[in-house]
């Protein structure tokens, strides 16, 4: 994988969320994984079932959200989501992985949302599914002896992304609580 790929690929979906976000660490919570480690393999499977249920959900939203800020949210996590398969697939348009059952029924619950609740939903699996991301990336590179292959840094790059948009997903459900 060319670098130029990966490094096009993480800026531009960081640049803009790293504007926003810069100085406030993101907690991650959700699925613990302290103690296991992950292949490549599982890293990229893992990666990709969870980022296909965060690019549909976005692209759900970019069409119901009534927040322009949730509705901005969406578009950079789309982009993003795309991105980030293509680099994983080497692919120039992947299709989106299948989504495990539980996956499938927060999309349905998202779906099936009022108009009023829908934002906060949204955000909400956001959180979540942004939290399991970024276990499975640290899954992944606590195991890794060898810091210079391209799965490496391209899990790197993402793990900051997820702090990113973990940070920025917060500001945004304390906007619309506010």
């Amino acid at each position: 994988m060319k670098r130029r790929h990966l490094l096009t690929a993480a800026s531009s979906a960081a640049v803009p969320a790293f504007l926003l976000a810069v100085g406030r660490p993101a907690q991650a919570q959700g699925v613990t994984t302290s103690g296991t480690t992950l292949s490549a393999a599982e890293h990229k499977l893992r990666t990709l079932q969870i980022g296909s249920l965060s690019l549909q959900t976005s692209m759900l939203a970019l069409d119901r959200a009534q927040n322009p800020k949730v509705r901005e949210f969406a578009g950079f996590e789309r982009a993003e989501q795309m991105t980030i398969a293509q680099v994983l697939t080497d692919m120039p348009a992947p299709d989106p992985v299948p989504l495990e059952p539980s996956n499938a029924s927060i999309l349905q619950a998202l779906s099936s949302a009022s108009n009023a609740q829908f934002d906060s939903m949204y955000l909400a699996d956001q959180v979540q599914g942004h939290s399991q991301l970024y276990q499975v990336q640290q899954a992944f590179l606590q195991g890794q002896n060898n810091m210079a292959t391209d799965d490496v840094h391209i899990a790197m790059l993402a793990r900051t992304a997820i702090q990113m948009h973990l940070t920025m997903l917060s500001d945004l459900q304390s906007t619309l609580r506010g």
